[in-house]
This record gives structure tokens, sequence and C-alpha cells, in this order.
């Protein structure tokens, strides 16, 4: 068992702030009418992506007509911009390899946009393929970790529940690491045996990683903002690290 990992670096999300918040709400509408969509319920009992949508949403508190409106949006019940997913590839400054998760209702406009923002700010915008494998798509469930128990045993006992690997972010939490697709039946697991859950999610983890120094890391950093404001981005992910 492994306790601390580079893992929590890897994706990079927006700060929440006054000014971030309407594009974020935005962001988290178009997921739950795409996971409305594909799982074939508005139901989060029947859904497992759609209730880890309404989760995220809750997490940044979304108002609940927000999320009930986007729900009816993927139903068909309000008419809208139908939505699909995409994710691009392609390396940033001091070659770092990057993945980035789109939602669209209109995929050129996306394309052109991406792929400018990247050829425009010393990246590389590649091809399917070009740096996925240089990632694993991983599912983490992030508990609450009870003062009654010793670490080992916890560790142990969530083995058993489905954990592959673990993550310290503090003494009061620990992060579970499992296979994407059973995400949420471990977490189901985890929770009917008393832990409380704090967040869910699929994440795309680094086989490797690039070791950048700070100025090098900055100016990452610095495209990475670039990138992240592209008003169709939902997520990043990388391989950077700094030195």
């Amino acid at each position: 068992m492994s306790g601390h990992s580079k893992w929590s670096t890897i994706k990079h999300a927006k700060g929440i702030n006054d000014a971030k918040r309407g594009k974020i709400f935005s962001r988290l509408s178009k997921t739950i009418a795409i996971a409305v969509r594909e799982g074939g319920s508005d139901s989060p009992e029947f859904n497992p992506k759609l209730r880890l949508m309404i989760e995220k949403a809750r997490a940044e508190n979304m108002p609940k007509e927000n999320i009930a409106r986007a729900i009816d949006k993927g139903a068909g019940r309000i008419e809208g911009a139908s939505y699909e997913e995409i994710t691009y590839e392609g390396f940033g400054p001091g070659k770092v390899a990057m993945m980035v998760e789109c939602v669209t209702d209109n995929k050129n406009r996306t394309n052109s946009e991406i792929k400018s923002a990247f050829e425009k700010n010393e990246g590389v915008f590649g091809s399917v393929g070009s740096t996925s494998y240089f990632f694993a798509k991983k599912g983490i469930v992030k508990i609450k970790l009870p003062e009654d128990k010793d670490i080992e045993e916890i560790q142990l006992e969530l083995i058993d529940l489905g954990a592959e690997d673990f993550q310290n972010d503090n003494q009061a939490e620990l992060t579970v690491i499992t296979e994407a697709n059973g995400t949420h039946s471990v977490a189901q697991n985890i929770e009917k045996a008393g832990y409380t859950i704090l967040d869910t999610d699929v994440i795309m983890v680094p086989s490797s990683y690039i070791n950048l120094e700070e100025k090098a890391y900055e100016r990452f950093m610095h495209f990475l903002e670039i990138v992240d404001d592209q008003d169709d981005v939902q997520r990043i992910f990388h391989n950077a690290q700094k030195n």
C-alpha cells in the first residue's frame, strides 16, 4: 500500500471566485445534460454518471434550479443545444503531455479554438493517440478518515471493498484509487461500510512525469491557463511537476 502520491497535482481545475462562478455552472450544466442523455435516465439512482455530476454541482454550490434545468435539457423536456464530449491531445511548453476534455455543441469551432490556443502559445496540437498513451483512466473516491481507526486498518478494509491504491491528502482525508469503471460501485461499498464520502471522480493518471524547473513550470502554467480559458474546456490533465 502506498501513501502520498503526486496524483493530486495532475488535474488542473479553476479556483472558484465570483468572476468565474457563472462559467463553472455553465460547464456543469453541459456535463449534467450529457450524463442524462448518455446514461439513459434522468434519475441519479439509476444513472451513476449523473449522480457523480450532481454531487460535483452541489459541491460547487450550484443552485438546485440550475441542476434541475440541466437535467430537463438532457432529458429533452427543454429545448436547447445538443452537447457532446470530445478530448484533444497535445504537448505544452517543456514537452508536457496534455489531455483537454471539452463539451461542445460545435466540434469545428472547438477544434479551431483549442488548436489556436496551442499553436499560438508554444504548444503542439496533437492528433488522436499522440498523448493518451501517457495516461491511464482511474476512479478516485475521497473519504473522511474516522478518528477511531488506524490508517493501515482502514486501508486493509478498503482494499477488500475495491481499492487499488491510496493517496494520503492530510490527516483528515484519504483518497482511494480504483478502476474507472468501478468507481460508483466502490464508492457505494465504502459508503455502506460506514465511511463518509467527500468526493468521487474519474481522472487521467500519468504513467510518467516531466520535471520542470521553476521558470519552465511557470511558463507551462501560464500556457495551461490560456487553454483552460477556452469556453468549451471542462478539464485538463497533464504530466508536469515542479522540480
